[in-house]
């Protein structure tokens, strides 16, 4: 029979029945015949002491002739019956001839004796646990000296209630084990029924998934087992599968949104150029502001697509490099790019690295960090007013032993129910101009993290924001 046709019930179950079978018969194999062999033995070596006993009496019988049969000899084989419950003693002379029968004769004469030579031969007492006419009995024989003539004293005493109690203590143990059983099963079934609906109920569950997505949801399960364990553990990944499906959808739908705006004004924008154009009823100067307007189009469309691409390669998780990086030097050439691209006008807002000569190495990879600090400075700009510097600093081992470098504006600020929300993915706050997508920094987050760091928001009462970026320091660098 196919083992996997049982089910998962049918194998806990047989494997509990067999377990608890097989331990049974270990346990009866290990206590039932040694309890045998260890009560024979304790009767024998009962009967051997008794009998030892005995050798000082005998040995101070003096008179042979009238020893035998005597009723001293007599007195003393009726102690040895009182004292250790014998119930068959004979004395033989050397020929082996039975001299003495203290029971019924009739039993003498089913006594082989075979040990008897053996006990005259090496003058020792020999003990053994043997049969007389179908039943056990332990024997003892023991050579004794009447009046200088040896003889052998044969003592053999029944032990048919040690088999009585082997019996009694067996059929007790197989009670037991029946009992055992039937309790192994009943445990078994509740125990793999109970598992098997839990199972089920994950089982259907995970088909629905695959249906109809992650919306479906997953049964609570409170046990504090592997399989509740295994049920929390689908359960959140089923949450996890619903926000990303959710987080998907909004990505889709506000990218296409953003997308459409700028496709459609650049649309018109040119629609109108041409169709001005074509009748002649356009000058060279309106020319100029309809393209003008055309490329800021264009220009916020390459943006859209570019941060689009980093969105893809940060969630396609592309490695990133790890090497020595110097903030300050990072600082200052990021810095000179952002003003060689803004353009030239008396009280534009540009960044300035604070005063500080210490070099802060931190272990990251160069062009995020760039990234990032571009993402910082192009929203700080924006966010203040025209002539206010946007405040650089860099700073090493202040929290937690990380590097942090830091960029305030003179802006509104952020309120405090945004603080995280401007970090999520086409999020912008109430105090954005219109001008971005929402996603520099959700970015930028992701990359600081990806480096094993963070971007923060810094809670302070200074006017503006203050924007942190946070990297673990380097322990090597190339001076």
């Amino acid at each position: 029979m196919n083992i996997g046709a049982l089910g998962l019930r049918g194998r806990i179950v047989g494997a509990l029945v067999l377990t608890a079978a097989v331990t049974l018969a270990v346990a009866a194999l290990g206590l039932l015949g040694p309890l045998e062999r260890r009560l024979q033995h304790a009767e024998l070596d009962g009967l051997v002491q008794k009998v030892r006993e005995t050798r000082d009496a005998f040995g101070g019988l003096t008179d042979r002739q009238t020893a035998i049969g005597s009723n001293a000899l007599s007195q003393i084989g009726l102690a040895l019956v009182r004292s250790s419950g014998t119930q068959e003693i004979y004395l033989l002379d050397s020929a082996h001839a039975l001299r003495l029968n203290m029971t019924d004769p009739a039993t003498a004469a089913g006594d082989r004796f075979d040990d008897v030579p053996e006990a005259f031969a090496q003058r020792r007492l020999v003990s053994s646990v043997g049969t007389s006419d179908g039943d056990e009995v332990v024997r003892v024989a023991m050579p004794v000296t009447i009046d200088g003539e040896r003889y052998v004293l044969a003592a053999r005493k029944p032990i048919s209630e040690v088999r009585d109690a082997v019996a009694v203590v067996r059929r007790a143990f197989l009670t037991a084990a029946l009992s055992g059983l039937a309790i192994a099963l009943l445990l078994g079934l509740g125990f793999a029924a109970t598992l098997v609906r839990r199972l089920r109920r994950l089982r259907d569950a995970t088909v629905r998934l695959a249906e109809h997505g992650p919306v479906e949801e997953v049964p609570a399960d409170r046990n504090r087992d592997e399989v509740g364990d295994l049920t929390r553990a689908f359960a959140r990944m089923q949450q996890r599968l619903h926000q990303q499906e959710e987080a998907r959808r909004a990505f889709v739908s506000t990218a296409s949104h953003e997308l459409r705006t700028p496709v459609a004004s650049l649309r018109g924008m040119l629609e109108l150029l041409a169709d001005e154009l074509e009748h002649g009823e356009v000058s060279s100067e309106q020319a100029r502001e309809q393209v003008t307007k055309a490329l800021a189009q264009s220009r916020r469309l390459g943006r859209l697509a570019a941060d689009l691409l980093d969105l893809s390669r940060i969630d396609a998780e592309v490695a990133l490099r790890s090497e020595p990086v110097e903030l300050r030097e990072l600082s200052r050439a990021v810095i000179a790019e952002f003003e060689l691209g803004a353009p030239a006008a008396e009280g534009r807002t540009v960044p300035r690295l604070a005063d500080g000569s210490d070099e802060v190495w931190v272990r990251a990879d160069p062009s995020a960090i760039a990234q990032i600090l571009r993402i910082l400075f192009d929203n700080a700009v924006r966010a203040s007013p025209p002539g206010e510097p946007v405040e650089v600093r860099v700073a090493a081992g202040v929290v937690g032993g990380h590097a942090l470098l830091s960029v305030a504006d003179a802006g509104p600020g952020v309120p405090e129910e945004e603080r995280e929300r401007v970090f999520q993915r086409f999020a912008r706050g109430s105090g954005a101009n219109g001008a971005g997508f929402g996603l520099g920094l959700a970015i930028g987050r992701e990359l600081a993290e990806r480096m094993g760091g963070s971007l923060v928001l810094e809670r302070d009462d200074a006017p503006g924001a203050t924007f942190t970026l946070r990297l673990p320091p380097s322990d090597e660098h190339e001076p």
